[in-house]
């Protein structure tokens, strides 16, 4: 009866969805750009903010994302000593249920988000920060099967933990373990088995894979800690590498933007964009542009038409050109105060925890994938996390460059950027690219300085992670809701005219192209 109750919750119909947008089902919204489809929202914040709809503090102290799927919000968080998968309740803000994953890879050494669950369909994907790739219920959590992208896959563990989101293609979930035997592989999601491995030799970066589409060829796209690679969908061979965005200690932690035949990518050591083309049977990466000067280490970056919104380790925010890579203006007024670089860069643990430390109970064994049939309703199952493999052909890195002041995570909705900055305050900012105007901004004793989780914005309401606390705020403007729903109205009568995706070139002369078909 609880399971059926909670399954309800799940499914109902929801007073958080309808007329002012969507979901937001893994990391970066649903096509993985950052980019909400939201609309009716409000265009300038009251002094205190918007209002706060419901508060939960029982996630623990981790920076890992936030999706969110009509009633229910999930994220990864600790408990116990445990890294667990979260559940609560989008209406009342109350957790329903908590399932390990394994014991996490303590071990920080730069500033980075960690992985966001992946929902499709009734399933939940997750990777932990030790390379635990588990699927399970979304209705109660329950464990459909379990694998360790190290022991099974081949992959090496980065030196920071892994922090990839998984993608979940239609029958596949992709992941990418990392090393020379495992660079991306493609897994069937309903039982775990590998169909087929995609070998680069580059090692895991820190960010996640997207999508892309390049003449008529589909390709998962991955920023590595060596470089930029994209694996053909059907297959995974891999067709083009771009080794100028990374940097030498391997951070490769903000996402790739994918527009056409191009791709852009930046970490410490600059911002570069590849032009993609086919040549016989094989693709050629050719060099547009790159820009030493226009460095964003981690963060989220932006592209909105052909503008790209981001916070550099230089200037502050920044609004660039994607065609040329010259900055439009930047603006550091939303970092104010002395530079505290104490309290930016995180404290190094006073004991290095071993990748195998954890208890010896319910160690799982056997083949490549395991299925779990038990019916425990509390799941107290713990998953060992076992040795990293080292690498024989592994290169040597720096030390990780230090972090900068100037970071930020950012989403985008209806014309505004939603900022949550380094120096600990959360911001409404126009995406406008003739100059800086700010429209809001406050800061709660929850969030402090250093990199925060990308703001999450779905079905009217912004939600933002600071630690072990999950705001939501309603952001919808009640005034605009008769306006918004005239245009639905309008929309639905005239089929023919197509509405453009936000981000993407407008015109009567502009081939409207979307993101790939998932699938």
């Amino acid at each position: 009866m609880k399971r059926v109750l909670i399954l309800g919750i799940l499914l109902g119909a929801s007073g958080l969805t309808g007329l002012y947008g969507a979901d937001w089902p893994m990391w970066r919204g649903a096509n993985r750009d950052g980019i909400s489809r939201d609309t009716g929202l409000m265009r300038q914040w009251p002094e205190e903010g918007p209002p706060l709809v419901w508060r939960n503090n029982t996630v623990g102290n981790t920076m890992n994302g936030l999706a969110v799927m009509g009633s229910a919000v999930y994220t990864v968080g600790s408990k116990g000593g445990m890294e667990c998968v979260f559940c609560i309740n989008n209406e009342t803000g109350k957790t329903l249920w908590a399932r390990p994953i394994g014991k996490g890879y303590s071990r920080s050494f730069y500033p980075i988000q960690r992985s966001t669950p992946t929902i499709y369909k009734n399933l939940i994907y997750v990777l932990s920060s030790a390379g635990n790739l588990v699927c399970m219920n979304s209705g109660d959590g329950m464990t459909r099967w379990y694998r360790n992208v190290m022991t099974t896959m081949g992959g090496v563990l980065p030196p920071g933990g892994y922090a990839e989101s998984p993608y979940v293609d239609g029958k596949w979930v992709i992941v990418c373990p990392g090393g020379p035997n495992a660079s991306m592989v493609a897994i069937d999601r309903h039982f775990g088995q590998n169909v087929w491995v995609a070998k680069s030799g580059m090692a895991a970066g820190y960010s996640s894979i997207i999508k892309a589409s390049f003449g008529r060829e589909h390709q998962y796209v991955s920023f590595s800690a060596e470089g930029l690679f994209g694996a053909k969908v059907r297959g995974g061979d891999v067709r083009w590498r771009y080794e100028a965005p990374a940097n030498a200690a391997g951070v490769s932690a903000t996402p790739p933007l994918w527009f056409g035949q191009t791709m852009l990518a930046s970490s410490s050591t600059g911002t570069g964009v590849v032009w993609l083309q086919k040549e016989g049977q094989a693709y050629k990466a050719q060099e547009v542009w790159f820009n030493k000067d226009l460095a964003v280490p981690t963060g989220d970056l932006l592209k909105i038409n052909d503008y790209v919104f981001a916070c550099t380790e230089k200037d502050g925010l920044v609004c660039f050109s994607y065609r040329d890579g010259k900055i439009l203006w930047s603006d550091k007024s939303l970092f104010p105060g002395d530079e505290e670089e104490e309290s930016a860069t995180p404290k190094k643990s006073k004991k290095r925890q071993s990748a195998s430390s954890d208890p010896p109970a319910s160690v799982v064994t056997g083949p490549t994938y395991l299925a779990f049939a038990e019916e425990d309703s509390e799941d107290t199952r713990q998953f060992t996390i076992p040795k990293a493999a080292k690498s024989k052909k592994a290169k040597k890195r720096v030390a990780p460059p230090k972090p900068p002041r100037y970071m930020a995570t950012m989403t985008y909705a209806e014309g505004f950027l939603y900022i949550r900055t380094s120096a600990g305050e959360l911001a409404l900012v126009e995406a406008n690219p003739n100059g800086f105007h700010l429209r809001g901004k406050i800061a709660l004793p929850q969030m402090k300085r250093g990199l925060g989780v990308t703001p999450v914005i779905a079905n009217g309401h912004l939600y933002l992670r600071e630690g072990s606390t999950i705001f939501c705020f309603d952001i919808r403007d009640k005034s605009r809701q008769e306006e918004s729903s005239e245009s639905s109205q309008e929309t639905q009568e005239t089929p023919s005219e197509k509405r453009s995706l936000p981000g993407m070139p407008t015109g009567p002369e502009v081939r409207q192209r979307g993101v790939p078909r998932v699938g």
